[in-house]
């Protein structure tokens, strides 16, 4: 019997896909005839063309995200075009609120938003040889009407990859540029039934979770329920990855926190800008305060692994206090700052600031923004190298210790490290880093243009480069006494 195939397309192979693995838990009698084939941006079209028709297939659904859709959209054509009568199913959320587009059109149907159950609905008539809509709206589903989807998880994925888990769904918060601000409310889990699926996973030798919750803080006794389970099954290596909103940690899930092991939580908190107008004309207004003080505790006291968010591009938002914004949040010393371009996405509200603001932007996948009355291109362009060398030299740690050489003795962290990354771009362009010369390019900067001792600067960045196993291969400009 031909197999019905869900295909996604990762951003990377140890993040895998959990809303496909939604889709093949509800399927009922189908389930027997599903295959999920996972595949990563490095595949090529014809790669994954090949290896879908070779399984011949009855019908095959794609999941769409911001990140696949080129992907998809290629992906797509070839199977136009060796199967014609093939049956194409497309969800996800950059598709769900873009039905007319020329993508839309080249599937049979788009099924919106949360498919749990509607997908096998639309399989079983499709199967079946009736005709379905080109686009289905099915009503948010009840959670506890929904099978969820961890037996999915193959022993495979346990061993190698970060297992993605979800205790509610939706967003309270009215954020104009997410998606999830678009359908207000909140809808819980049953934690009995969520318990007793992490236990599962657990007994099988789960070790790594992220938590796909919007926030997963935003009810602090629902949340320290979850917080607590763990606690009591901690073992070593594991780890939670949690997004959390600043201005909700009342002190009884601080004390759950304090009770993490260094290093065992993983914390992405959202701040985005430190200009309060900013923040409230995107429906995000924030109590800077409180987000410093909740920053502070959870990389001093928690040490948890901090990755916070800023975004460049908000309307209203200068160069100024952009700048002023991300040195704020340096001096925070989370492990990670993630910068980030604003992006138009389907169905968000930030379009309606774009005529105020002199907005503009990419027509295509990312959508992200082009030009402001605050930011021009040439500014943006700027904050997108910056943000690229920030990623790989210090996010990533390819040399850590190396941006307190960069920094030192300079008022913004900011434009310290923005004057590197032009030097870096100069020499070596964006985005092939290798090690060896990106660490030379460091020591010229650092001696030729900051005027730094060589001896400080070799003994830093001989100790970085050491530390990524290459020692019995120092470079001869690192290892001169």
């Amino acid at each position: 019997m031909n197999p019905i195939l869900l295909v996604a397309i990762n951003a990377r192979y140890t993040h895998p896909n959990l809303g496909l693995r939604c889709l093949l838990a509800n399927l009922g009698d189908l389930r027997s005839r599903a295959i999920l084939n996972e595949f990563t941006l490095s595949d090529t079209p014809d790669e994954m063309a090949r290896r879908i028709l070779d399984r011949s297939p009855a019908l095959v659904a794609i999941g769409v995200y911001i990140w696949n859709r080129r992907k998809v959209e290629e992906l797509v054509d070839r199977l136009r075009e060796a199967r014609p009568e093939l049956p194409v199913i497309l969800g996800g959320p950059e598709i769900s609120y873009d039905t007319e587009s020329p993508l839309a059109r080249k599937a049979n149907c788009v099924v919106c938003h949360e498919a749990d159950r509607a997908f096998a609905t639309t399989c079983t008539a499709i199967l079946a040889g009736q005709s379905v809509p080109p686009v289905i709206m099915p009503d948010l589903p009840d959670p506890a009407a929904i099978a969820l989807p961890y037996g999915e998880y193959t022993e495979d994925d346990l061993a190698n990859r970060i297992l993605y888990v979800e205790t509610s769904r939706g967003c309270l918060y009215g954020c104009e540029y997410c998606v999830s601000a678009i359908a207000p409310g909140v809808r819980y889990f049953d934690t009995d039934r969520l318990f007793a699926a992490f236990h599962r996973l657990l007994d099988r030798g789960a070790t790594r979770f992220k938590f796909v919750d919007r926030t997963f803080n935003l009810n602090p006794e629902h949340a320290g329920k979850v917080l607590d389970f763990f606690l009591e099954r901690w073992r070593s290596g594991m780890c939670l990855h949690l997004e959390m909103t600043p201005t909700r940690l009342p002190d009884n899930l601080r004390s759950l926190l304090l009770r993490f092991p260094p290093g065992g939580l993983h914390i992405e908190v959202g701040i985005q800008t430190f200009n309060p107008a900013v923040s409230r004309r995107v429906g995000r207004p924030l109590d800077i305060a409180t987000a410093e003080n909740t920053l502070r505790f959870l990389v001093q006291e928690v040490k948890a692994t901090v990755h916070a968010d800023l975004i460049a591009g908000l309307p209203g938002e200068s160069t100024d206090s952009f700048e002023s914004g991300f040195d704020r949040l340096a001096a925070l010393q989370p492990a990670e700052i993630q910068v980030g371009i604003l992006k138009r996405l389907h169905g968000t509200r930030i379009d309606r600031h774009a005529a105020e603001w002199r907005m503009e932007f990419r027509t295509e996948s990312p959508y992200d923004i082009l030009g402001t009355s605050g930011m021009d291109a040439v500014y943006l362009d700027g904050v997108r190298r910056f943000a690229s060398h920030w990623e790989r030299i210090v996010n990533r740690g390819l040399l850590p210790h190396a941006l307190s050489l960069i920094s030192s003795g300079e008022p913004s962290i900011y434009h310290a490290f923005d004057a590197c990354s032009r030097y870096v771009a100069e020499h070596m362009g964006l985005h092939s880093l290798n090690l060896v010369r990106l660490t030379e390019v460091l020591f010229e900067f650092l001696t030729r243009e900051r005027g730094l001792p060589e001896s400080e600067v070799r003994n830093v960045l001989r100790s970085d480069f050491s530390d990524q196993g290459r020692r019995r291969s120092l470079p001869h400009f690192l290892d001169t006494i």
